[in-house]
């Protein structure tokens, strides 16, 4: 009995995670996908109770100079044996409200803590993008958590950036996130819609929230070269974002080629493997340095 109560409830919480009136029956592979589930939970609250969450920066170059603009701060965490880990091992977490709170939340405190020291140290870093989840928004008042803290720190509000991804946009809460975003853009903090044309949101949305950066998601740029397709979609979202004067990042950029290209379109920024891999808070002024001397040789050129 026991036994069919159980495979009952991992049958109903599979047909809860695939949406509304949704009907499963049990296979022993939900077994798995559950204690999978309830690892990455409990790996989660480990990073949090022991504090092993550790923020890496990844560079955005400007495209026309070569120089570095910023950087936008990827999550990391340690596991029990020290061994740094991505998200992907604890992805679920970021589903559950609560806990997916905590993770930002820890992630927010620990990347202004870095900024506030490179600032002290008179680093010209630029900004740091931190990727917010649609929850963090329908708690209420997470614009008011972000400006305390970077007041309490005397920060300036154009020292970080706040990427959303689509999905943010959609379904019930979208006036919640609208309204924390419209908080955050009248202090003068720059929002950016990461994964552009990956999603489902409607071109609407772009005036419709304070958008002023447009991300075209890594899946486009990785086949430039070799679709077409691919080229004509980013060549579109570049002329689209800047006749609605919004700057463009293209992801995940790994070859001269696809650099090239980008430049040739007016893109504005790039990020990706050709430039650097994220890197702990440590590891930023030597980067910096190498972009300025990176930047004077092509301005020499």
């Amino acid at each position: 009995r026991s036994e069919i109560m159980k495979a009952a409830d991992i049958a109903l919480y599979a047909a809860k995670t695939g949406g509304r009136a949704r009907l499963r029956i049990f296979e022993p592979g939900m077994m798995v996908e559950v204690e999978r589930h309830q690892t990455m939970i409990a790996l989660a609250r480990q990073a949090l109770t022991h504090d092993t969450i550790v923020p890496h920066y990844q560079p955005k170059v400007r495209l026309r100079t070569s120089q570095v603009t910023g950087f936008e701060a990827l999550l990391r965490w340690r596991d029990h044996e020290g061994q740094l880990r991505t998200p992907d091992m604890v992805r679920a977490a970021f589903d559950d409200p609560a806990l997916g709170s905590l993770l930002s939340e820890r992630m927010l405190q620990k990347v202004l803590d870095d900024i506030q020291h490179w600032t002290r140290i008179g680093l010209a870093f630029g900004h740091v993008a931190i990727n917010v989840a649609g929850a963090d928004f329908r708690q209420g008042g997470f614009a008011d958590k972000v400006i305390r803290s970077l007041n309490a720190r005397q920060l300036p509000p154009s020292c970080i950036q706040i990427e959303v991804t689509e999905n943010v946009f959609l379904g019930h809460g979208a006036g919640d996130v609208e309204r924390e975003l419209r908080a955050l853009s009248d202090h003068g903090i720059r929002i950016a819609l990461d994964d552009f044309g990956t999603g489902y949101a409607s071109l609407s949305h772009l005036t419709q929230f304070p958008v002023d950066l447009l991300k075209i998601d890594r899946s486009f740029i990785q086949r430039i070269g070799t679709s077409t397709d691919a080229e004509a979609i980013t060549s579109t979202v570049v002329n689209l974002g800047h006749c609605l004067g919004l700057e463009i990042v293209a992801e995940g950029i790994e070859t001269a080629a696809q650099e090239s290209y980008l430049r040739d379109i007016n893109c504005d920024v790039g990020q990706g493997f050709l430039y650097a891999r994220a890197m702990p808070a440590e590891a930023v002024p030597a980067c910096l340095a190498q972009s300025e001397t990176a930047g004077q040789i092509a301005k020499a050129g």
